[in-house]
Order: C-alpha cells, then sequence, then structure tokens
C-alpha cells in the first residue's frame, strides 16, 4: 500500500530524472503582489529571476513562465468570479445548462429521462453539463479582465489584472509553444478548466468504484479527505501530467472531459488503513518525460491560485448530490 506522500515523492524524483527543475509560481507572486509592473518587465520573461538559465534552454520554457504565471494572477479573481456567479435553483442545486453539442439528446431538467439512462450516460452528460456551465462564468469573465486592461490603459494605470491580461496576450500572440493552438485567455482558461473538472469527476467516480456500498455523505467526505493525495498531479509538468493520464488510461484518446472513468484505470488506490479510508494516485505508473532542450516547468496555475482546485471538486460533489450520481454509479458493471 502506498504512503501518503509516496506519489508526490516519487513525481518530484521523476521530474528531476528528467532535468526538469521547477519554477515556483508563489514566489513569484510575492513580487508582482509588490509591484503590478515587474510582470510588463525584462526579468519576468526570464525566469522571473528564480533560476539559472540553463545554457541552451529553449524559448518555448520562457513562455511557459510567463503565461502560467499570468494565468495564476488572473485565476486568483477567476475564482472569486465563479463562486459568485454560480446560478442557484430555489432548492439550492446549480442551475445547469444544455450543452450545445451534446451527443446524448438529454435536458438536465429532465429528471424522468435521466433517471432512465444508464449510469455512464448520466455522467457522461453531467460531466458535459458541468463543463458547459463553467465555460459560460470564463467568457463573462474574460469579458471583465479585458475592460480591466482597455480602462487601465485608458487612464494610465497599471493594476496586477490588467498587467497580467496584457503580459499573457503579448506572450500567446508571439509564442513558437501557444501560437499553433490559437490560445486565447479564455480558450486556454475553458481548456484548463475542462481537465481540472475531468481529474475532480474521475476522483468522484473512482470513488464508488473502488469503495462501493457508501451513502454520498460517506462518499463526500471520502473525496474531500483524497483530494490532497490528487492535488500533487496538478504540480507536474504538462508532458508528465499528460503521459500519466495516458498511461494509466483516465485520459480518452481524443482527450474530452465527457469520458466517464474506466474500471480498467490504473490511477486510483483505495487505503482503508487510514480512518475511513482515502484514495491515492498510483506512483508506479509515473515515467520522467520531458522534450528534447526542455528544463523548466512550473506545474498548473490552478494549482497555484488558492483553493482554485477545491472549487472545481466542490462544484462536481454539488451536482452529483442534486442528481444521485453516487447511487447511480453503484450500478455499473464492468463490461
Amino acid at each position: 500500500m502506498t504512503r501518503s506522500n509516496d506519489f508526490a515523492l516519487a513525481y518530484n524524483a521523476a521530474h528531476e530524472e528528467a532535468g526538469l527543475t521547477r519554477v515556483n509560481v508563489t514566489q513569484v507572486m510575492h513580487r508582482i503582489a509588490a509591484d503590478p509592473g515587474y510582470l510588463l518587465g525584462e526579468e519576468f520573461g526570464q525566469l522571473a529571476g528564480q533560476c539559472p538559465v540553463h545554457h541552451g534552454t529553449r524559448p518555448e520554457d520562457y513562455d511557459k513562465v510567463v503565461v502560467n504565471t499570468t494565468l495564476t494572477v488572473l485565476y486568483e479573481d477567476l475564482r472569486t468570479h465563479v463562486l459568485n456567479g454560480l446560478p442557484l435553483t430555489p432548492d439550492g442545486g446549480l442551475a445547469m445548462l444544455t450543452p450545445p453539442e451534446s451527443p446524448h439528446g438529454l435536458d438536465p431538467n429532465d429528471r424522468e429521462a435521466l433517471a432512465a439512462v444508464a449510469p455512464e450516460t448520466l455522467c457522461s452528460f453531467l460531466r458535459d453539463c458541468s463543463c458547459t456551465l463553467l465555460d459560460a462564468l470564463i467568457r463573462a469573465w474574460a469579458v471583465k479582465v479585458m475592460a480591466e486592461e482597455e480602462r487601465c490603459r485608458a487612464e494610465g494605470e497599471i493594476t496586477p489584472m490588467a498587467a497580467a491580461s496584457f503580459a499573457l496576450d503579448q506572450r500567446l500572440s508571439t509564442s513558437d509553444l501557444y501560437v499553433p493552438s490559437g490560445y486565447n485567455l479564455l480558450s486556454i482558461t475553458k481548456t484548463g478548466s475542462h481537465t481540472a473538472l475531468h481529474v475532480c469527476w474521475n476522483l468522484l467516480e473512482a470513488s464508488v468504484m473502488l469503495a462501493p456500498g457508501k451513502t454520498a455523505a460517506e462518499y463526500t467526505e471520502l473525496i474531500r479527505r483524497s483530494l490532497k493525495h490528487v492535488v500533487p498531479l496538478s504540480m507536474g509538468s504538462l508532458g508528465m501530467l499528460v503521459q500519466y493520464m495516458e498511461a494509466t488510461g483516465i485520459e480518452a484518446e481524443d482527450h474530452q472531459a465527457i469520458h466517464v472513468l474506466p474500471f480498467t484505470q490504473t490511477a486510483f488506490l483505495y487505503d482503508d488503513t487510514e480512518d475511513g479510508g482515502v484514495i491515492r494516485l498510483n506512483p508506479d505508473f509515473i515515467k520522467p518525460t520531458a522534450k528534447e532542450g526542455e528544463h523548466y516547468y512550473t506545474g498548473c496555475p490552478g494549482f497555484y491560485a488558492t483553493n482554485m482546485i477545491k472549487m472545481y471538486m466542490e462544484i462536481a460533489l454539488m451536482i452529483a448530490v442534486d442528481y444521485g450520481v453516487f447511487d447511480r454509479l453503484q450500478e455499473r458493471r464492468p463490461a
């Protein structure tokens, strides 16, 4: 059985073996809080002064530090925006939106129809609904960020949000790493949001798969206890994250967040030696992974933004409890 920090230790060791050094965004955030203009300076673009520049460092490494740090600055506000903007029904549930391109033809308000579909279909649909809900909130937030940048430009003011938005746009529009994907603030935030929700739903679905027979309240507590053991996955490089998710079968080939966790997954392990049980990540499938010339990484912006991943987990839990997902998941059987 894995110990509480086995995954984190093995994950860090694999990064070192791959020749990767972590740039700690938290330290950079302190500089930005004291002087938002730091985001516009030369040092910020050179690994933010956190590491000696390695000979032959790829431009993409500089780009990652700028993009992930500016997103972290912005995501502090995004978290507040989402929490304040979540639409609630009269009974306290989330007012879900119908996904515009859902393959299921379902309506989140038609509980009778949802009760009649297979549990895999229900979970896939609710995953899609959660992404659609976050997309709507993120779109409104992106407009707010752009408005703040325009206001500061007109008034000659520098705020962390405006400076981060400007620096992010400059880097995304010129970087060889990001230009091919056509990323902007909206698209890169929606992509990261979907990934975070996907992992949270995976943990939720794993709880029933690994520890059947519990109540919704018991599963909720199990998941909340376990989240801290899953969060270290977000501390790694993008390459290591993708490698692990693919190796353990928790990432579908099309990289969409609507796919339910398969029974063949090998990422999640149940440890019943801890009081009440806990789910941990399996360190056996970690593999040192880096591109040629890659030396630095930061981890996901959502890891650094206070309680950001916890927020995504709580959104998934709200939906699961409201729609009786834990009971329905216990109907699943391996194919």
